[in-house]
């Protein structure tokens, strides 16, 4: 009965645990795996032991040893990744996946025991830099045939990179609406819901004829026989190495790039569709709280905003946000005329009417 009950009880690897929340997205395990790499190595290198075996031997110890130990060797590991100007958020996320291994362990770890009991690194609070047109003009026009679709089409509709490269030509609906509607299925958003957006009349027409080649099934900018997770690393790289190219390489404190490809496109669609109705730029690019408040609109309701925001987000063929804000003036100051004439014109009819009135009287 003994050997029976083991064959349920499997090994605490780090291999098991991945295995065991692989049901989380795929980059939420990846980079768990990343975590508790780095940390292993880091135990190799200081005590020469492996991650199991450390575990082993403190699981061995009295349950205030135990908690202390723990602690210590998180901490040293802490201060370690600190030393080498490794990002504070990158460290934070580092324990936090280390805690989920110790509790598949058998540690009794919650938030706030890492909280009372270790010192973690303050998250920089940095204003981030908005991407400029000048820059993403820049961008665009040194890069070629179909990565320079996908960045028009990624500027203007506020996907992400993992998800620009698993649509398929059938997620687009082409002609019924006055710009390309785009369907993303849950399955491939962060979110795990679907939700629609749109792309600019100048995505589009660098678009169309790549779309001509294929058929419905097929993905548009996943071209390659590489898995989706090294599509999207490559894609990373060859963005990186324009960036060097293109000498947009400066970095906040923090060590974060300022111009990305995911962010900085994102940040641009977001923004620009913001200034025409607040948080409408939000939703379509997939936040969840905005979605729920845009999904009372009808389809038509949200081309007609989508479309006061392409003057703005347009790489080329745009409105000036200047003469936008003027002409916006102008208008208003117009419209004010308009109904101060309208009002005057009235008084005039009504003092008119009463003279009449008063001849007749008399």
């Amino acid at each position: 009965m003994a050997t029976e009950t083991r064959d349920f009880i499997k090994e605490r690897t780090v291999e098991n645990y991945l295995d065991r929340i692989r049901l989380k997205s795929k980059g939420t395990v990846k980079n768990n795996g990343s975590h508790l790499t780095r940390f292993d190595s880091y135990l190799q290198e200081t005590y020469k032991k492996n991650i199991q075996t450390v575990f082993d031997d403190i699981l061995k110890l009295s349950n205030e040893q135990r908690e202390r130990a723990l602690y210590d060797v998180i901490q040293d590991y802490i201060n370690s990744l600190s030393g080498k100007n490794v990002g504070s958020g990158y460290i934070r996320n580092n324990v936090y996946s280390i805690k989920g291994y110790l509790r598949y362990y058998g540690f009794k770890v919650t938030n706030e025991d890492l909280k009372d009991n270790l010192t973690l690194p303050r998250v920089i609070e940095e204003e981030r830099e908005p991407l400029t047109r000048e820059q993403l003009q820049l961008v665009v026009k040194n890069q070629t045939e179909l990565r320079r679709a996908l960045y028009l089409f990624m500027s203007s509709s506020g996907v992400r990179p993992n998800e620009a490269l698993q649509i398929r030509k059938r997620d687009l609906e082409l002609e019924k609406y006055e710009r390309i509607l785009v369907k993303l299925p849950a399955k491939i958003t962060k979110t795990k819901k679907p939700r629609i957006t749109f792309i600019s009349k100048e995505a589009g027409k660098e678009l169309l004829p790549y779309l001509n080649k294929i058929n419905d099934d097929s993905y548009i900018f996943h071209t390659t026989k590489l898995t989706l997770e090294n599509a999207v690393v490559n894609e990373l790289q060859v963005f990186a190495r324009l960036r060097t190219r293109l000498g947009l390489t400066e970095k906040y404190e923090s060590n974060v790039h300022k111009i990305s490809l995911g962010d900085s496109l994102r940040s641009w669609f977001v923004t620009k569709c913001n200034r025409v109705d607040y948080g409408f730029g939000h939703a379509l690019a997939g936040h969840d709280q905005y979605m729920k408040r845009y999904d009372r609109l009808t389809l038509d309701d949200k081309l007609k905003l989508y479309l006061k925001s392409e003057k703005l987000l347009q790489v080329f063929e745009y409105e000036d946000e200047e003469q936008a804000k003027r002409t916006a003036l102008l208008q208003q100051d117009n419209e004010k005329l308009r109904k101060d004439l309208d009002n005057l014109t009235l008084r005039v009819e009504l003092l008119l009417a009463s003279r009449e009135t008063t001849k007749e009287e008399k």
